[in-house]
C-alpha cells in the first residue's frame, strides 16, 4: 500500500521528533538500591546524564530551576547564609508510594564543594517542624570513567521519617518508586544542565565580567 505524500512527510517527521527526544532525553539510572533498618531508608543511586559534570553540578544547585523537573515539589524557598556555597532549603513535596500519599515539609541545610571537574553536594535535613526525625543526601558528580564527557551521579540518602510508614511500603515498593522518580528527574536535571553549557557558550566569562 503507498501511503499519501502528506501522510510520509507527517510520519517522517513523527520519527524524527522521536529520535530528537531520545537524544535530548539521554540520561540513564544505571542502578537504585533501597535498604530498611528499623525505621531507617537508605538509597543508593547511580545515574548517568549526557551534560559535563561542571554544567551538572551547576544544575544541581540551581534550586529555582527544581520545581520544572519535580512535579511532586509544591514549594520551593532559598534562604543565603554567611557560609560561601552552603544555603538553607525549605521544601514542600507530594510523593505517593502504592496507594498511600503524604505532604512532607522538609527543612536542610546544602553545602556545595566544587572540584576541578565536578564536585559534592550535601543536605542535612533539620528536624525542626519537619516530617523527618533526622536525614542526610550526598550527590557526587564527576566523569564518567568510559566516556568523560558524560557526566556520572551518585545520590546517596538516608532518611529516618518522623510519620508511621505502612508496613507494604517496604524496599521493594519503595525502590519501584524512586526508579521511577530517578528517570524523571534526571531527565530534566540534564535539560537545565544543558542549557547551563548553552549560556555558558553564549555569553562568555570575560564577557559577563566587564558587564
Amino acid at each position: 500500500m503507498v501511503l499519501p505524500r502528506r501522510l510520509k512527510l507527517r510520519f517522517c517527521a513523527a520519527m524524527a521528533l522521536a529520535w530528537f527526544a531520545l537524544q535530548v532525553h539521554a540520561a540513564q539510572v544505571f542502578a537504585v538500591h533501597v535498604s530498611h533498618g528499623g525505621t531507617r531508608f537508605v538509597i543508593g543511586m547511580h545515574i548517568g546524564i549526557d551534560a559535563s559534570p561542571p554544567a551538572v553540578f551547576r544544575a544541581l544547585q540551581d534550586y529555582s530551576a527544581m520545581m520544572r523537573y519535580n512535579p511532586d515539589l509544591r514549594a520551593v524557598r532559598v534562604q543565603r547564609t554567611a557560609i560561601p556555597g552552603r544555603v538553607l532549603l525549605f521544601t514542600t513535596v507530594h510523593a505517593c508510594v502504592l496507594i498511600f500519599c503524604r505532604t512532607m515539609h522538609q527543612e536542610q541545610i546544602m553545602t556545595a564543594v566544587t572540584g576541578a571537574d565536578g564536585g559534592v553536594l550535601e543536605a542535612e535535613l533539620l528536624p525542626r517542624g519537619g516530617d523527618f526525625r533526622s536525614g542526610s543526601a550526598r550527590w557526587t558528580v564527576k566523569p564518567c570513567p568510559l566516556a568523560r564527557s558524560v557526566t556520572c551521579l551518585d545520590v546517596r540518602i538516608e532518611l529516618v521519617p518522623a510519620f508511621w510508614v505502612p508496613p507494604v511500603i517496604g524496599p521493594w515498593a519503595l525502590r519501584r518508586q524512586m526508579a521511577e522518580e530517578a528517570r524523571r528527574t534526571s531527565a530534566g536535571l540534564e535539560i537545565v544542565a544543558r542549557s547551563s553549557s548553552f549560556q555558558a557558550a553564549r555569553w562568555p566569562r570575560t564577557a559577563l565580567m566587564g558587564r
